[in-house]
Order: structure tokens, then sequence, then C-alpha cells
């Protein structure tokens, strides 16, 4: 049989009419329990700290490739990410309680922990039972967070730190050992820069062969000086031969025949110039006396002694530049060989100088990376994260709103009443 709204709604109204007691048991009972609750309840006090996020470069130091760059807003959606974690974190919790001697376990801490994050900052709360160990538990938990949080972010530099040490200490080794290779192959052929050294060695020859020619010039001038002497000086022999032999007129000279004799190099016999050789015994008026004849033959033999001696001594220059010259063509020998010697050495010397180049580059590649991650390390060890507004001890503790918590209570208790009454009448109904 169909049920009306209206019965139905009727029978409804009987249920809850007839168990009309639980709708005020109920609600009595929510409410004792409450105020007896927040009689005996210890007073909480609530103690605030905030932060500001510092953006920091990533702490990544690479090595081969370029990192991402994060915007700032990324950089503080990370920071407080991370901080929200790590200020939950039990070994975080622990540490506070033993640091402060707390009675309680580090859940029941955990769950006295609050944090709001708005834009650039964090706010951190702590509920604790006195405004003193309020105060004292969020300075000291949010210390031990920002600390655990920055040994965190540092790790990987860290890390990167230790990497980097082993290895510039190794190819600081290297280094050492091509440096040592190196000298060892300059000490052995005593070259200090190979390159420069041939260089050294060709403008030397250069230099030698420049004075070897210029020695050959001045030679080659002496003796044609030398020769022009000796050419000069047999034609006065030759001129005083002539004189000796000739038969000379015993005719008085005129006044008007005196004439020098020149020589080649400036020696000038003055004579009376009008003798005439003639084959026979008659006198002319040119003809030159026995005394001026001899005088002439004389002045000439002496000009002839004077280029000889300086044919002599040209030959003597020419002889001296001509020893000098081989002394230079012995001196260029020996730097011929020099430099062959010293260009057989190119291919291992480059190899020497490029494995130096190469552990240089590497050293000093891996010493620059060292530094950037220790100045990292010290970054993100004092980094991250500043207390801008300490914690101050509470005032008054937190309200318990107790108007509003009983008025819930009354309601929901009225609302578990209702299910109860609907509940016993169907057992009461199933038993019958």
């Amino acid at each position: 049989m169909n049920e009306t709204p209206e019965s139905a709604f009727s029978n409804y109204l009987k249920i809850i009419t007839k168990r009309w007691w639980l709708f005020i048991l109920l609600p009595v009972v929510t409410t004792a329990a409450i105020l007896i609750i927040n009689a005996v309840s210890e007073p909480e006090y609530v103690a605030y700290e905030r932060l500001q996020i510092i953006p920091n470069d990533t702490l990544v130091v690479p090595l081969f490739s370029r990192t991402p760059v994060l915007t700032t807003a990324q950089q503080l959606q990370s920071v407080h990410d991370d901080f929200y974690d790590v200020i939950r974190s039990s070994s975080v919790a622990w540490k506070t309680i033993a640091d402060l001697n707390l009675d309680m376990s580090a859940e029941e801490l955990i769950k006295r922990i609050d944090t709001q994050h708005v834009s650039e900052f964090i706010t951190v709360s702590a509920r604790m039972p006195s405004p003193e160990l309020a105060k004292e538990v969020v300075t000291v938990h949010t210390q031990n967070a920002i600390d655990a949080f920055r040994t965190i972010r540092v790790n990987p530099a860290q890390s990167t730190l230790k990497f980097l040490d082993e290895q510039v200490e190794a190819q600081g080794k290297a280094l050492a050992a091509a440096r040592e290779a190196l000298q060892k192959f300059q000490l052995e052929h005593e070259v200090g820069s190979l390159p420069d050294e041939i260089a050294a060695e060709q403008d030397f020859q250069r230099r030698l062969t420049a004075e070897r020619d210029r020695l050959r010039t001045e030679a080659a001038r002496a003796k044609a000086l030398a020769a022009s002497f000796q050419q000069q000086a047999d034609e006065n022999r030759k001129q005083a031969r002539e004189l000796s032999v000739v038969r000379v007129s015993i005719q008085p000279p005129t006044p008007a025949a005196a004439a020098p004799i020149t020589g080649t190099q400036g020696v000038t016999a003055t004579a009376t110039l009008t003798p005439t050789v003639t084959p026979a015994p008659t006198a002319t008026p040119n003809a030159l006396t026995p005394e001026m004849a001899q005088k002439k033959r004389e002045a000439l033999l002496t000009l002839a002694a004077e280029q000889e001696t300086k044919a002599q001594e040209q030959l003597a220059i020419a002889a001296g530049h001509e020893a000098a010259i081989a002394d230079y063509d012995r001196l260029l020998d020996e730097r011929e060989q020099q430099i062959v010697f010293l260009l057989g050495l190119q291919d291992q010397y480059a190899a020497l100088v490029n494995e130096l180049d190469s552990a240089q580059g590497s050293y000093d590649f891996l010493v620059d990376k060292t530094n950037e991650a220790r100045l990292k390390v010290a970054q993100g060890s004092q980094g991250y994260l500043e207390v801008v507004t300490p914690a101050r001890q509470p005032n008054a503790p937190t309200p318990r709103h107790t108007v509003q918590i009983v008025f819930i209570g009354i309601l929901a208790s009225l609302l578990v009443g209702l299910l109860l009454a609907f509940l016993l009448e169907i057992i009461e109904r199933s038993v019958r």
C-alpha cells in the first residue's frame, strides 16, 4: 500500500516525537563536553616569525653545458616548496626538541607548526601552551629548518666541489709531469724556446753571410788595388830601365824644358824634361844631361818601390780577408748543421709544448670551476632565506571561539539524534 506524502511526513514526525529525549540529551551532552574540554585544556599562544626569500643563482656548477635559468617567480616557488617540506621533516623537529628539551614527539611538534607563503615572504608560526615557549620554538625550529634547507640546497655544489678538488689535484700532477718533460728536453738540448732558437740561429747565419760577402768584396777590391799598384810600379821600372840604356845628349837644357814626373799615387819627381832619346850621339836641343837622367831614373825607381810596397800591403789585406772568409765559411757550416739539428727537434718539441698547453688549459679550467663551486657553496650556506621579522613573545592566548564551537556541536548533535531516532525505529520494527 503506497503512502501519501502527508502520511509519510506524519510518520516521520511521530518517530521524532517518540524519541524526543535524544534531541535534548545529545545537545546537552555535547555542550557540556565542549565546555569541560575548554575549561580543562591549556591555553595556546602563537608566535610568528617572518622570512624573506632571496633568489639566488642555481648552485649547479655546469662543466660542459649551460643550466636552465629560472625566473624569479619560479625561484620563489621552488624555495617555498622545498622549505615547506624541510620545516615539517622529522629530523628538524627532533633537533628542535633536543635543543629545547621539549616533552613531546616530533609528530606533535610538527602539528603545532604552520607556514604561510605570500609573494616573497614566508610566515612561520608555532602554537605552544606558554608565550615564552612559543617564541623559543618558532625561533629555534625556524633556524634549524633554514640550516637544513641550506645544507640540502648546497649539497650539489658541495659534491661538485669535492669532485673538482680531486680533479685539480690529479690535473696538477699531470701538469707538473708535462712541464718536467719539457724542461728535461730543454736541458738535454740546451734550448729555451725552440722557435726562438731557430730564428736566432738563422739571424746569426744571415749576419755571418753578409759579413763574409762584405769581406769577399773587400778582398777583391784589395787585390785589384794591388794589381793596379804593381802594374804602375812595373811601368815606372820599365821607364827607369829605358833611361839607363839610352844615350843622353850633352847639350844644356833649355829653360822651358822643366816638367813634373807624376806617379799613380801622387808622388811627383821634378826633372828637366827636354832630353830626347836618340840613337846617335848627335846633340839635340831637347836632350837630357846625364845628371838629369839619373835624377829622373832615381825618382822613377823610388816611386816604383812605394807602389810595390802598397801593392804588398793590399795583398796582405786581401790575404787577411780571405783567412777571415775561411773562418766565416767554417762558422756558417757549423750554423747550418745546428739549424738542421734544431729543425729535426721541432716535432718532439711541438708535442711536448702541446701536451703542456693542454694540461695547463685543463688545469686552469678546473681551477676556475673549483672557484665557482666554492663561491656557490659559500653563497648557498648563507643565502636563500633571511629572517626579516624576528619572533616576539605573544601577549595573550589565541581566542577559543567557544560560542561558535558550541553552536556547531549542537547542530551536529541534533543531526546525530535524528539519525539515531530513525535507526532505533528500524531496529524496533525489525524485532517486532
